[in-house]
């Protein structure tokens, strides 16, 4: 899966996990809802994994930190990014 449809489709989870968090605030005892919430949880967490392992860093953290310097700003720039590679 390319850069582009990794994003989409964790998108798409966060999408679905805030659905089940807007229900379960009116259903706090639909068991199944909350069963499939934390799948959803657990799947999402497997494919921003994979993200960054192929990308680097989903979501920019304090702890980003080698040594004595900040280590985010290793990875390339949105405008260093190969157009080709992003092909859905």
């Amino acid at each position: 899966m390319n850069k582009y449809a990794l994003k989409k489709k964790i998108h798409a989870y966060d999408f679905a996990i805030l659905e089940f968090n807007l229900y379960l605030d009116t259903h706090p005892h639909d068991t199944n809802a909350l069963h499939k919430m934390h799948q959803l949880q657990t799947e999402r967490k497997e494919l921003v994994r994979e993200y960054e392992r192929k990308y680097g860093p989903y979501i920019v953290k304090a702890t980003q930190v080698k040594g004595n310097r900040w280590c985010w700003v290793d990875n390339p720039w949105p405008w260093e990014y190969n157009k080709e590679e992003d092909n859905i």
